[in-house]
């Protein structure tokens, strides 16, 4: 499977990995508590943060995605 094809078919799990690392629930780490709108990821984003967040590569690569 591609990181492409792996994006488009998980992209709403993704986005909340990475919201929860970003978004702290006690307000007091990374841009603090989740705002109304959170933070617009493009496929270029979700990509990196595959390629260098331990939880979101060790899926990909159980998923099959050659990286």
């Amino acid at each position: 499977m591609r990181i492409r094809d792996f994006i488009k078919q998980n992209r709403r799990e993704i986005d909340q990995c990475i919201w929860s690392v970003m978004y702290r629930y006690d307000g007091k780490g990374g841009r603090g508590t989740i705002p109304d709108e959170p933070l617009k990821l493009t496929n270029k984003d979700r990509h990196e943060w595959i390629l260098n967040e331990e939880s979101l590569y060790r899926w990909a690569r159980s998923c099959g995605v050659k990286i």
